[in-house]
This record gives C-alpha cells, sequence and structure tokens, in this order.
C-alpha cells in the first residue's frame, strides 16, 4: 500500500484555511449577537428621539394628504382615500 505525502507547505496552507474559516465563522457569529442589540438600541433611541416624536404630532395634525388620481394610480387608494369619500 502507497502512502500519499503532502508536502509541508500544503499542510500548511491547509491549516491556515482551517484556521480562516473558523476566524471567519466566529466573527460572523459575534456580528449576528451585536446585530440583534444594534437593533434594539436603535429602537429605543429612536422611541427617545423627541425631535422626531414632534416631528411626528405636526404630520399627524396636518390635513395635507396626497391627490386621490395619484393614490388610485398607484393602486393605495382604498387605504388613502379622502373622508369626503368614505360616507
Amino acid at each position: 500500500m502507497t502512502e500519499i505525502v503532502t508536502p509541508l507547505d500544503v499542510q500548511k496552507r491547509k491549516l491556515d484555511a482551517e484556521k480562516l474559516r473558523h476566524q471567519q465563522k466566529i466573527d460572523m457569529n459575534m456580528r449576528r449577537v451585536e446585530d440583534a442589540s444594534n437593533r434594539f438600541r436603535s429602537s429605543v433611541n429612536a422611541f427617545n428621539d423627541h425631535d422626531m416624536a414632534d416631528a411626528l404630532k405636526k404630520v399627524r395634525q396636518s390635513n395635507v394628504t396626497l391627490p386621490d388620481d395619484l393614490t388610485r394610480l398607484n393602486g393605495t387608494w382604498m387605504h388613502n382615500r379622502s373622508l369626503e369619500d368614505r360616507n
């Protein structure tokens, strides 16, 4: 039976590739964990942003809407139609 002997540099490249894959897997898992906490932190920051809350209040108080012709064209008229059309 003949054994195949692999050169030392081939073994070293193979070992380096395995180490790289392992490190990339660790980094990817860490990014996943950080991504979830970043999304939560972003949500909390958005909730506590007083400037955005004030802007949203102004938008809700405004009676400016999109033209009915445009919303009919885009298929969102049922959701955006004016109050006169609903009665």
